[in-house]
């Protein structure tokens, strides 16, 4: 059975847990020079399983479970060097203020952090290693060709950590390029891939055009256990955004379906007004820093005010910190070193505290926390004439923070880029719940802390 996305990334979970464990036995191994008592151990145990839930937050934050991720480079053991570095001082804060725990974990901690460090690399870099050289992986054979398909089959070939492996492509219509094989353009061919090994997977593209054999056997094949998938659903699981090029009403009709998911946006919307009331009450002194700074390096508001389309393409006015020079906004994107963008406005942009004012436009509903951007209401209107079903995107309250900001990309008001950002919003609006909300809330603070600006 292929498993699914989050089955996958708990599975690691649970490695992980099961080597801190290990870690913390040896720690105390190490430190006592026998084996611990079972009381001993009992109390470890209670204590640093409450600390190991910190771990599992600061471990997905980092991002040690996406998927995409090579783990046997050095750049996942830097990131794991962070994450257990993080972690350990928040354990040992946690010990310092309950002094009443029954352990003396100083030198146990700490010996603990070297082995979990250790332990979690090394296994994690044999996971790697396997993942990329095994033979154990799912095969998938694609029945026609799109630009969609081309991609995705260069995608999980230059990719094997991801668990698939090209058994074919079944192209009728000569449209595959030479770069890919294997090829097949016959249902003779077809007939004689399939007589030595059914694939795990195939991957069909509706609109293929196919020769009557070709179907006929296709459909024999489903006695013999072959299972079917169509390109969007496969597209979804390996890329995490929605093709654009298969979408028709249909799709709409029978993928969205917001009145399911009424209880959670209700849930959504009362979550919104406690964070953002709160995040309101604490941050007011930084707004009166912010405002005092931005005041004295240059002359304008310090708040800037945007109308932007909103839920039902309705228009509202977007707050944020002003942190351009006044009257140097020309709406063109940023680059690097742009000369618009003040001092302290390149701090506010890196740092998301231009982003403060808008806990007033989600107090007034206008917004959540997690939704697709908002865009301007000209310039959405443009892309709406040269995207398909770019205005769906306005199904959902526009958020602070979504799906397509913490993709890892950037992504400006180009037709190519909007392009990305629309299936981007398409899976978020489709898949929306409370873990998908979490994934982005983690990531987004990962993207705060790993990239100098926007």
């Amino acid at each position: 059975m292929i498993l699914s996305r989050k089955r996958r990334q708990f599975l690691l979970f649970l490695v992980d847990l099961s080597v801190l464990y290990g870690a913390l036995y040896l720690s105390l191994l190490l430190r006592n020079g026998i084996r611990p008592t079972s009381v001993s151990w009992g109390q470890h145990v209670f204590a640093f399983s409450i600390a190991f839930i910190g771990w599992a937050v600061i471990f997905y934050t980092a991002g040690l479970y996406a998927l995409e991720t090579l783990y046997d480079s050095a750049r996942f053991a830097a990131r794991l060097f962070w994450s257990v570095a993080i972690a350990t001082l928040s354990t040992a804060l946690m010990f310092y203020l309950r002094p009443s725990l029954l352990i003396s974990p100083k030198t146990v901690l700490f010996l603990f952090a070297g082995l979990a460090y250790l332990l979690i690399w090394l296994w994690r870099y044999m996971y790697g290693k396997v993942a990329r050289a095994s033979a154990i992986r799912y095969t998938v054979a694609f029945i026609g060709v799109s630009s969609d398909v081309v991609y995705l089959a260069e995608t999980i070939s230059g990719n094997p950590h991801l668990g698939y492996s090209l058994a074919f492509i079944h192209d009728e219509e000569g449209a595959c390029p030479e770069s890919l094989s294997p090829r097949l353009a016959s249902s003779e061919a077809f007939t004689q891939a399939v007589a030595t090994r059914i694939p795990d997977l195939f991957v069909m593209m509706e609109t293929a055009k196919l020769a009557m054999e070709t179907r006929r056997l296709l459909f024999d094949l489903v006695g013999k256990g072959a299972r079917y998938v169509t390109l969007s659903e496969f597209y979804e699981t390996v890329l995490r955004r929605v093709p654009i090029d298969v979408l028709n009403d249909s799709w709409f009709l029978e993928n969205i379906d917001l009145r399911g998911k009424k209880l959670y946006l209700v849930f959504k919307r009362i979550l919104d007004l406690l964070v953002a009331a709160l995040a309101l009450l604490i941050s007011l002194p930084v707004w009166a820093l912010v405002a005092l700074i931005i005041k004295i390096e240059s002359r304008g508001s310090v708040i800037f005010m945007q109308k932007r389309l909103g839920k039902g393409g309705r228009l509202f006015t977007i707050l944020k910190f002003r942190t351009m020079k006044d009257g140097e906004n020309t709406y063109l994107p940023t680059v690097v070193g742009d000369a618009r963008i003040t001092r302290i406005g390149k701090f506010l942009r890196s740092s998301r505290l231009d982003e403060l004012p808008q806990m007033i436009n989600i107090l007034k509903g206008d917004m959540s926390f997690v939704g697709p951007r908002p865009e301007r209401p000209e310039l959405a209107e443009e892309l709406a004439k040269a995207i398909p079903y770019y205005m769906e995107r306005h199904l959902l309250k526009p958020g602070i923070t979504g799906w397509d900001q913490v993709s890892g990309e950037y992504h400006s008001p180009s037709i190519e880029d909007t392009y990305k950002k629309l299936q981007y919003d398409l899976y978020y609006i489709k898949n929306t719940s409370p873990f998908l909300d979490a994934s982005i809330f983690f990531k987004t603070i990962m993207t705060v802390l790993s990239r100098s600006g926007r």
